[in-house]
């Protein structure tokens, strides 16, 4: 997951900085430029956060997923069903992942008990 991050997060900072903005799509396609590179460092820095192990970053992608599905909700019904799913494919793909029982545990493996390290150390 934090790979698709990474690479949509370098895709729109490349896009924007090269003026290929309108090629990105969704609502970066109604940002600045500099709207548009923020937007493409949250992405990279929300992957950073879940290649840590954030907890933070896993519920913040589970927040934007229910977001963009309810934006897709909208757009079926206000545009077309066929725009709706277009919407709703990576909200969809990152739920599944973040969803995981493995990936669960290992997010609940990175909290800390009170006084402890991450790595459990006293």
């Amino acid at each position: 997951m934090a790979i698709l991050l990474y690479i949509g997060g370098g895709l729109v900072i490349t896009f924007a900085m090269f003026g290929w903005g309108g090629s990105v799509g969704g609502l970066t396609n109604m940002l600045p430029v500099w709207g548009q590179l923020l937007y493409g460092a949250f992405y990279v820095v929300l992957a950073r956060s879940l290649q840590l192990g954030l907890r933070w970053g896993r519920l913040t992608v589970v927040v934007l997923c229910w977001i963009g599905l309810g934006i897709a909700a909208l757009a079926a019904l206000a545009f077309s069903p066929a725009e709706a799913f277009q919407q709703a494919i990576w909200p969809v793909v990152y739920l599944i992942l973040v969803s995981r029982p493995s990936v669960r545990d290992w997010f609940a493996s990175k909290t800390a008990a009170a006084g402890e390290d991450v790595d459990g150390a006293p």
